[in-house]
């Protein structure tokens, strides 16, 4: 082999040795990325015994369970639409969620191995209204869907309707936006204008009345956003503060708290209540959480991921969950992670 040849196989050699240097073995797939249906989180409930949490958006509904997120849509005939409101049925040994959609109500019995649903709508069943806005459970485990025709009511055998005291109607003439319990049997209705309708259910309404200005002092408008109850007292979450009110009495016994009491914000979405007793309010303008006489209000210069609060979850371990139009934060121990 003349020097030539030899110089041109060596250069070979070298050219080949260097580009199977460079070769790199197959990648190894990356972990799946779970993708939120929708940013826009409208509910957050929290199942106590097994700590998972459950997320309600605009397109469907999804859960986590600390360690694994999980999307719930149309492969099992559940609605990936707007989800508005939903609720844990309170059937002991029964996994199930009531659901309030754009598109009719559904019952969401869930497992480790099987998911069967029930499907509600105005064709089908007694509900008013497929347009459901608001959903509430009470002690006895009746339903209650506000819908945009009224308050459908289902008992599990039969479905009733209430339109609000007579003469008045405030929950057909006004958005249902939200349902809650007392422990002594009170439905507390509230709407967007006409204030708030309570009532009590058996087999049928019963002693019927209406809280709205001027008679309820206490409440800082008759736009009511949100309401929850704790034991017979409830708290209302208005376009114009807080209303605290402490017994039944139409006329007395409200408190009223806004920005000019410490609030972070008058627009009022959410309101929830920690294992320690401090109340959480979330707003428009970020949250605020009321501890005793001292206000202590979060931003997303805190770490909050959005400033529209839409609505609040307390975990099994104390920690609060925060849904907003573009996500989800969780404070644990004074630090923020986000979603």
């Amino acid at each position: 082999m003349n020097q030539i040849k030899f110089s041109r196989l060596i250069l070979t050699i070298m050219i080949l040795s260097l580009f199977n240097s460079c070769k790199k073995d197959t990648p190894a797939p990356l972990p799946e990325v779970f993708t939120f249906p929708s940013k826009v989180i409208h509910k957050i409930v929290v199942d106590n015994n097994s700590g998972v949490k459950w997320f309600a958006t605009e397109k469907g509904v999804f859960s986590y369970d600390g360690g694994k997120w999980t999307r719930y849509s149309d492969d099992k005939n559940l609605t990936t639409g707007s989800v508005s409101d939903f609720a844990f049925d309170i059937t002991s040994g029964i996994k199930k969620l009531w659901l309030g959609t754009l598109v009719g109500a559904s019952s969401f019995e869930f497992g480790t191995t099987a998911i069967s649903i029930v499907n509600y709508s105005s064709t089908s069943s007694g509900i008013l209204s497929d347009t459901i806005s608001a959903l509430g459970i009470d002690k006895s485990n009746v339903k209650y869907f506000g819908t945009s025709k009224g308050l459908s009511i289902f008992n599990g055998t039969k479905w009733d309707k209430f339109m609000g005291r007579t003469n008045e109607e405030i929950l057909s003439r006004y958005k249902i936006s939200s349902v809650s319990t007392t422990t002594n049997g009170y439905i507390y209705a509230a709407t967007k204008g006409g204030g708030v309708s309570r009532f009590k259910y058996t087999d049928a309404v019963s002693g019927a009345t209406t809280y709205n200005k001027p008679w309820a002092w206490g409440l800082p408008s008759d736009t009511i956003l949100t309401v929850i109850t704790d034991g017979i007292t409830q708290w209302y979450g208005t376009n114009r503060g807080i209303g605290y009110h402490t017994t039944e009495n139409t006329k007395a016994d409200w408190i009223t708290y806004t920005r000019g009491d410490g609030l972070v914000c008058d627009t009022v979405y959410a309101i929830a209540k920690d294992l320690s007793g401090n109340m959480w309010f979330g707003t428009h303008l970020g949250v605020s959480k009321l501890s005793g006489a001292t206000w202590t209000n979060f931003t997303n210069k805190n770490g909050l991921i959005d400033n529209k609060v839409n609505t609040l979850a307390v975990d099994t371990d104390g920690s609060i969950w925060f849904g907003t139009d573009k996500g989800i934060s969780h404070l644990t121990n004074n630090q923020w992670t986000n979603y």
